[in-house]
């Protein structure tokens, strides 16, 4: 069975300094990149052969231990544990960037990389078994999504029938690097997440009271969806996530955030 947890452990690191209790209202942030970490990215640059305007050479600087070292360490203080993948994904997108501007230096670049970066892009450059692993959560994801929705379409009020939608990767002004997606009903809160190794997973929340506010037909069925995610195939990658505040309120709440696309899934009157 599901066990329902009624506060989310301390969350840390919020894009703006907020009282505790205001902290859901905005999707937490891991961290926020500096112009050091623009210079990990030059780094690789120039290690691969890149010069000042950008051009490559055939000459590829090698690192000293202690420029390896640091970089390591700024990458840490970034939020990254090894960043095992972020070399290979600066050198792909700088040259497939500079066939389109010829005149990119890694100067801009380092600006571009720094607020485009997410950690779905590391996909392509992990093992087959993880990309497929990636690919099979994200349709437990997609499956799990569309049983929420199809549970709404047979609830009678408006209110149970809305649903919050938000892409991280296609909304950057968060600098959120680890969420991909997030799906948030009345009842339930699912997100899809990808690590700094390429790999993904998915979180959840249901709201303690879910089984009064959908019926316990309705409920029953979502509470065995996600007894099945957590005893599937990648029940590894499957954790329920506490939250901190009463989930009603922050449902209100939420739907308030830019770039949160609220819809009212429609009813099925069959």
């Amino acid at each position: 069975m599901i066990t329902l947890n009624k506060f989310y452990d301390k969350i840390h690191d919020w894009l703006l300094p907020m009282p505790e209790q205001e902290c859901d209202m905005f999707p937490p942030v891991d961290h926020l990149y500096s112009p050091s970490f623009q210079k990990v990215v030059m780094n690789y640059l120039k290690w691969y052969g890149v010069n000042k305007k950008g051009n490559t050479t055939s000459s590829k600087v090698y690192p000293t231990f202690v420029e390896i070292l640091e970089t390591k360490n700024i990458l840490r203080k970034c939020g990254f544990t090894t960043g095992e993948y972020i070399e290979k994904l600066v050198i792909y997108e700088f040259l497939e960037m500079k066939e389109r501007m010829p005149d990119l230096n890694p100067v801009m670049f380092a600006h571009f990389f720094e607020d485009s970066y997410h950690n779905s892009k590391l996909v392509k450059f992990v093992s087959l078994g993880a990309q497929k692993s990636s690919q099979n959560t994200k349709e437990y994801y997609d499956t799990t999504r569309r049983l929420l929705i199809e549970i709404q379409s047979h609830l009678k009020t408006n209110d149970l029938r809305i649903r919050i939608e938000y892409i991280h990767t296609e909304n950057k002004n968060w600098f959120n690097h680890s969420r991909v997606q997030e799906f948030i009903t009345p009842f339930c809160k699912l997100a899809l997440n990808c690590d700094e190794l390429g790999r993904f997973s998915i979180t959840y929340f249901i709201n303690p009271h879910f089984k009064e506010l959908v019926g316990e037909l309705l409920g029953n069925t979502l509470e065995k969806q996600f007894n099945e995610l957590a005893n599937s195939e990648i029940k590894d990658l499957v954790k329920m996530t506490p939250l901190n505040r009463k989930y009603d309120k922050w449902f209100k709440q939420i739907q308030s955030i830019p770039n949160y696309k609220v819809t009212v899934t429609e009813q099925n009157l069959l």
